[in-house]
């Protein structure tokens, strides 16, 4: 697939992504403060999306490679090391879930879900950005 397709595809999974969100958060929970934030999560993850594409695009444009061996490898290494975060992350969250189970702590799977992928991907974006920060020096 060449760049311009896939900034392309980008751009609409980006669109189709955060409509969906508002549309299922707003519909589906009703609004309350927990709507709220889980809202707020999502039009921060499409703004972050969308600073991500017109980044890839202008990159494109301007005829700079988009990806080397060290940005590969960066990448690589910090969806590895998210990867074993979160799930150290998703064991404590259920380890609390089972200390509190008999509180009468009540969360839907919807909800569930939503915390776990956004874990997940703060996790990620939090180390990408320190990688890519480092650059050489974090691969040592």
């Amino acid at each position: 697939m060449d760049e311009k397709t896939r900034v392309r595809v980008m751009m609409a999974t980006s669109a189709v992504v955060l409509v969906g969100s508002v549309l299922m958060i707003v519909f589906v929970a009703g609004f309350d403060l927990w709507t709220a934030a889980m809202l707020l999560v999502a039009v921060t993850i499409a703004l972050v999306a969308l600073y991500v594409i017109s980044k890839r695009l202008r990159d494109f444009r301007s005829g700079m490679p988009l990806e080397d061996e060290m940005s590969r490898t960066l990448s690589a290494r910090a969806g590895y090391l998210s990867f074993q975060v979160s799930m150290y992350l998703i064991l404590a969250l259920a380890f609390v879930f089972s200390a509190f189970e008999n509180q009468e702590i009540v969360v839907s799977n919807a909800e569930l879900l939503f915390v776990l992928v956004a874990i997940m991907g703060s996790v990620h974006l939090t180390v990408s950005a320190y990688y890519n920060r480092k650059g050489t020096k974090a691969l040592r």
